[in-house]
């Protein structure tokens, strides 16, 4: 028998004759990384910066054989949705890469291309097509990680994002899409380290905010002098963060006299969840909510089921999913985040939860909970998605399956094994999780037959 080539395999080349390139180019669509996409002699180049139906003139970056590389240098015939970027910094830096297009258009264009790829590369089409799960467009993120590196020439801060295509920082003191918090301590935090002159070991921070409180975690090589360290405790305590350090060897440790209350909430369940500095949790607050609320709408729990969650984390789907079900069992990779989910579990209340931790890329079959029977299955899998896992857990027969997605092919490449095993895909939408950013997240309900 024939062996099916890979989803994720390259294809191959497309015949095309040597003939130079025009001056203009017409652009067909948008790729997944947000790159208009131009064919010219039969060969793709993607361009940075062009939109569907423009004419652009473009500056050739990089050739390769199956395609080509490019970026926008003049827009000949703009686009109506193309949009005025609203951060000065967006040229340069590598954070966000669609503030050219409108917003409403991004998520149908996020919409467009995750239904094609699980046509294309899985063969499957939604029985339902659900309203994207929208919400802020600017100002959402509620963690971010900064680049903190300190200039030869004249030993200034030099505190921001990675440049667009490059590993080196651009200086940013303030992104339109963090929340105002964090704007707050990104501008101030240059001049403290300055005021200093020691502050090379420090490799970058992570900033991460809960519904009262904030915490500012600093990586370094080796321990920060005391002036320094002085200076980044006045700063993160008159903004209501508690600092952080960790070392390349050794445990988090927590400096100064603020402890931060770090939690976030989930209203409709009457539900607050912990987590420290270095934990997992999704970045759009409001998504979130939104998505939670929905994945309970379309699993539907019945009183007395039995529910498996996969890639758990701290408890962000476990603890709404015990609010109505018999019983659910939560499995999560990092052992931290699993201590973190029980005791987030404890914290309020909730006694018919179980939590696991185990590699879910691996052989599940020695686990204690693998031979359990579970009558729904919620799974939140990394970009490399979870075909190894849902060969594993077929044996459950499952009456519904949600895979929670932020990657369309890993997304087609599951789905397809799933409806190799009597499933549909019954229910799907698109969730603005990343505004402003080609990153796509999406909701897939297969139900079975």
């Amino acid at each position: 028998m024939k062996r099916k080539p890979s989803l994720f395999q390259a294809r191959p080349a497309t015949k095309r004759t040597n003939s130079p390139l025009p001056e203009t180019l017409q652009i067909e669509s948008l790729s997944h990384e947000g790159r208009g996409i131009a064919k010219h002699s039969g060969k793709t180049i993607f361009i940075s910066g062009a939109l569907p139906g423009e004419t652009v003139k473009f500056k050739l970056l990089k050739q390769h054989r199956r395609f080509d590389e490019a970026e926008c240098t003049e827009v000949v015939n703009p686009a109506p949705a193309r949009a005025e970027p609203a951060c000065p910094h967006y040229s340069q830096c590598g954070g966000c890469d669609l503030q050219h297009l409108s917003s409403a258009e991004q998520l149908t264009n996020k919409q467009q291309l995750v239904l094609e790829q699980l046509q294309r590369l899985g063969g499957l089409t939604p029985l339902n097509i659900e309203l994207p799960i929208a919400g802020p467009h600017w100002h959402y993120r509620r963690s971010c990680r900064i680049g903190i590196n300190q200039r030869q020439k004249d030993g200034s801060a030099l505190v921001g994002f990675r440049r667009r295509g490059s590993n080196k920082l651009t200086s940013v003191d303030q992104c339109s899409v963090v929340q105002p918090a964090i704007n707050a301590l990104l501008k101030q935090l240059p001049a403290i380290l300055e005021s200093a002159d020691q502050f090379k070991q420090i490799t970058h921070a992570e900033v991460i905010l809960g519904d009262q409180d904030g915490a500012l975690l600093l990586r370094i090589k080796k321990a920060l002098p005391e002036s320094l360290l002085g200076a980044l405790t006045s700063l993160t305590d008159a903004h209501q963060f508690g600092l952080y350090l960790e070392p390349d060897q050794g445990p988090v440790q927590r400096m100064g006299s603020f402890e931060p209350t770090l939690n976030y909430t989930l209203p409709d369940y009457n539900l607050t969840l912990h987590f420290e500095p270095g934990d997992f949790i999704q970045v759009n607050t409001e998504i979130n909510r939104a998505m939670i609320n929905r994945a309970m709408e379309w699993l539907d729990i019945k009183p007395g089921e039995r529910v498996l969650d996969l890639f758990a984390g701290i408890g962000n789907f476990t603890l709404p999913l015990a609010t109505q079900a018999g019983q659910v069992v939560a499995v999560e990779g990092v052992e931290k985040m699993v201590e973190r989910a029980r005791d987030n579990a404890v914290l309020n209340g909730l006694e018919n939860c179980e939590f696991y931790r185990a590699d879910l890329s691996s052989d599940l079959r020695a686990q204690p909970w693998f031979k359990q029977g579970f009558d729904k299955i919620l799974l939140d899998p990394p970009r490399t998605g979870a075909a190894e896992l849902l060969t594993q857990i077929s044996q459950y027969n499952a009456s519904a399956i949600l895979y929670v997605s932020c990657n369309p092919a890993a997304l087609a490449r599951d789905g397809e094994l799933l409806a190799r095993q009597g499933y549909k895909l019954t229910r799907f939408c698109v969730m603005d999780m990343f505004p402003q950013t080609s990153h796509i997240e999406s909701l897939a309900l297969f139900e079975a037959s």
